[in-house]
């Protein structure tokens, strides 16, 4: 797994915030040492790399984090579990989806994380994400119309973050006391193709960066401001990955959004 690409967004969320701070002027004792502080970001929260598995299906699978928090990940299916660990980006491990099937009695799977406390980040600074990549056909169904890489809160709560990608497009949303935020990439993504998808927070401020993995090409930066407020979720929805989950912890069988493809990677990082 290839940490850089986390790790440099921390690095750089950590030094912006603390270049403006009194301390002391360089050539000063304790300059250096704060300084060096500075360049070791925190490590995220959550961080599911998946190369502790085994190529195979994925019902029944222990499966941890490697983040600096306390995770409980559970495996949840409706219908036949097809969800399966693959070979994925850069020799690494990722976990494969279920593939369309557009009707009620085909399989659905998502990631369920618990606890909740430091998965609502109130009005905190945060970055989250994964490494993904999309099945050709995935969308077109009431029940399935929409890829959901990671979510929490639903449409119709009062807080919601969440990274998807209808249509092959990407987008990030960020909806809090005070409003929402929704930021689109006209970028169609490449079923051929692994990617990286990161949004962050900060203040009234939603970026979204799409980087293609293993590419030396700029990655594609789309940034919108408004107003957001505290996102409060305790209490709420767990955080999911892959498709939709409700208030009683287990997938929306009415409309899953579920993602057909690959994910790898996922992170969330709260400042």
């Amino acid at each position: 797994m290839n940490r850089r690409g986390w790790i440099a967004v921390g690095t750089a969320l950590v030094v912006l915030g603390t270049a403006t701070g009194c301390g002391p002027a360089a050539g000063e004792d304790g300059a250096m040492d704060e300084i060096a502080s500075t360049a070791t970001p925190p490590p995220p929260q959550l961080l599911l790399t998946f190369d502790d598995q085994e190529a195979g299906s994925a019902a029944g699978r222990e499966i941890r984090s490697d983040g600096g928090s306390a995770a409980i990940v559970e495996m949840l299916t409706v219908n036949k579990a097809t969800a399966a660990f693959e070979k994925g980006s850069n020799g690494s491990t990722a976990l494969r989806f279920p593939a369309y099937s557009g009707t009620s009695s085909g399989s659905f799977a998502a990631l369920r994380i618990e606890p909740e406390e430091w998965l609502s980040p109130g009005e905190a600074e945060f970055t989250f994400g994964a490494d993904i990549r999309l099945n050709k056909l995935t969308n077109g169904s009431e029940i399935d119309n929409g890829d959901n890489v990671l979510q929490r809160g639903l449409f119709a709560d009062s807080a919601q973050y969440k990274i998807q990608v209808d249509k092959h497009r990407p987008s990030c949303v960020i909806r809090g006391s005070e409003g929402a935020v929704v930021v689109k990439s006209k970028q169609d993504l490449d079923p051929a193709k692994w990617y990286r998808l990161s949004c962050h927070r900060l203040d009234r401020t939603v970026t979204l960066t799409v980087s293609e993995v293993g590419s030396d090409a700029a990655p594609l930066v789309v940034e919108k401001t408004g107003a957001i407020g505290t996102l409060d979720l305790i209490g709420t929805e767990p955080l999911s990955i892959g498709a939709k989950i409700g208030a009683d912890g287990e997938v929306v069988r009415s409309s899953t959004d579920q993602f057909n493809g690959w994910i790898d990677n996922v992170s969330y990082l709260r400042i």
